[in-house]
């Protein structure tokens, strides 16, 4: 038989080994709860790091980091001087093009410092640039500070989807080889997009525009999607290239909208757009199919010397009531 003393030391043997086995149950449990929230987290990157491995001929793929240190292209190995001629951008400049052979990739990432892949040094009158020769996608992504990528081109696939650009988003000269997806943006800055080149798709749709949206001179090839976008500052589409269908449904132009000069060849639709300040179509020319069901203009106006088909532009709404 088991004595009282016997029996008190088995009990409490017992009750530690069920107080052990609760807690491995409890910590295995903060364990596998803690495993979808480290799946969210965001490690530390170096863009020295992301240099170094395109240098070296890879492919760049980051998901969920933070990036920290300026991403600078003029860090990139292979290099071509062009001076002066036909092949220079500008006359009297030497102009730098750093060539980028791998792809990159960035999903749900954070830039902390500026992507530069446009510099402009005035006192050497040096110009910087930089080529992407295979697919850049940055999804998801926010850049704290400017994404300068002015003069740069994109050989292949090129996605800009759902970013947030706390700084200056400059595309200014920009040349995309393939469709091209900007759509569910956040732009807290100005989105310069002048003289940019779209040969195929671009979306913009449902995005937002809080500073300055500078779409002067760029062209569209192909249909281009503007959709369900809200602008809050200026947005400027005057001597806009059009050669296709352009899509403005349900935009909300908060400040002026300006399509002076504008030539939209294969119709446009602005069904459900609300023009909130100064709408300025003048020398526009519009051709069919229009749609223009539900608009609304409470600003000031401009449609002098406006034509539809060839039509005066107050003519053809007084045809079409």
């Amino acid at each position: 038989m088991i004595n009282v003393m016997q029996h008190t030391i088995l009990h409490n043997v017992f009750i530690k080994i069920k107080k052990s086995k609760i807690m491995k149950n409890v910590i295995l449990t903060l364990l596998l709860a803690t495993i979808p929230f480290m799946g969210y987290m965001q490690t530390s990157v170096d863009a020295k790091e992301i240099i170094n491995k395109l240098n070296k001929g890879e492919s760049v793929s980051y998901e969920n980091v933070i990036v920290s240190g300026n991403l600078d292209f003029r860090l990139i190995q292979e290099k071509q001087k062009v001076k002066d001629g036909a092949n220079g951008i500008f006359k009297d400049n030497v102009t730098y093009k750093y060539h980028v052979r791998n792809s990159l990739k960035f999903i749900n990432c954070t830039f902390n410092d500026e992507i530069i892949g446009y510099f402009h040094d005035d006192p050497e009158d040096e110009l910087h640039i930089v080529m992407f020769h295979d697919d850049v996608v940055f999804n998801n992504c926010t850049f704290k500070e400017d994404l300068l990528v002015k003069y740069t081109k994109f050989y292949k696939n090129a996605s800009f989807k759902a970013n947030t650009y706390e700084g200056i988003a400059l595309f200014k000269y920009s040349e995309f080889s393939s469709s091209v997806d900007f759509s569910k943006s956040y732009f807290d800055e100005t989105a310069n997009f002048k003289y940019a080149e779209f040969p195929m798709i671009s979306d913009f749709s449902s995005s937002k525009f809080n500073g300055e949206a500078i779409f002067k001179y760029t062209v569209f090839e192909d249909k281009s999607n503007f959709s369900n976008c809200e602008f809050n500052e200026l947005a400027s589409f005057k001597y806009t290239k059009l050669e296709e269908f352009i899509d403005f449904s349900n935009v909300k132009f908060n400040s002026d909208a300006i399509f002076k000069y504008t030539k939209f060849s294969e119709g446009v639709s602005f069904e459900n757009a609300f023009f909130d300040d100064f709408a300025d179509f003048k020398y526009a020319k519009m051709y069919e199919p229009i749609n223009l069901k539900n608009v609304e203009f409470d600003g000031e106006t401009s449609f002098k010397y406006t034509e539809v088909d060839g039509r005066e532009f107050v003519t053809y709404i007084m045809r079409n009531k």
